[in-house]
């Protein structure tokens, strides 16, 4: 068995096979390992992150105290009695 290393785009589920090991396509079987890093969870994480700091940046800045609760949150009922929902 042999081993080759290379980086290639997918496209569509199909890996790109670099030029100078295009012989493997001759090969029958062989054994693949896959290793990425996953762009959109780093971006994720990264939004989340500046968000969050921008929150606390503005929250920092404001005189308000926060008053949100889970109850006040949830509690719609003043809402459907005002004729709001």
């Amino acid at each position: 068995m042999y081993a080759v290393e290379f980086q290639a785009p997918i496209e569509n589920g199909i890996v790109h096979i670099p030029k100078q090991f295009q012989d493997i396509q001759d090969a029958k079987k062989a054994t693949f390992v896959v290793m990425y890093e996953s762009i959109s969870d780093t971006i994720h994480k990264e939004v989340v992150q500046s968000q969050l700091e921008e929150f606390h940046r503005l929250r920092v800045k404001s005189n308000n105290k926060i008053e949100a609760t889970t109850e006040l949150a949830t509690n719609i009922d003043e809402m459907v009695n005002d004729g709001i929902f």
